[in-house]
């Protein structure tokens, strides 16, 4: 990863990988009131980038705790 101005990163081909798969486990386990809200996609996605730049890097793990993150 590198880091470039402020927060924004650029994250490798494997890391990019697990972050869109944890994106698709959580949006499939979204309640379907919220599987169209562009808004709560957007805190899925911000959540798994955060996680990941904190060194999270197992799917299941970043997808748990963007489920329960928007859910709360």
């Amino acid at each position: 990863m590198i880091p470039l101005v402020g927060s924004r990163c650029v994250y490798d081909p494997e890391v990019l990988m697990v972050m869109v798969n944890a994106f698709n486990r959580a949006c499939d386990f979204l309640p379907a009131q919220f599987k169209n809200s562009d808004r709560m996609r957007k805190k899925l996605a911000l959540h798994i980038i955060h996680q990941v730049d904190d060194g999270e890097c197992d799917p299941a793990r970043l997808a748990d705790s963007a489920i329960l993150s928007v859910l709360q």
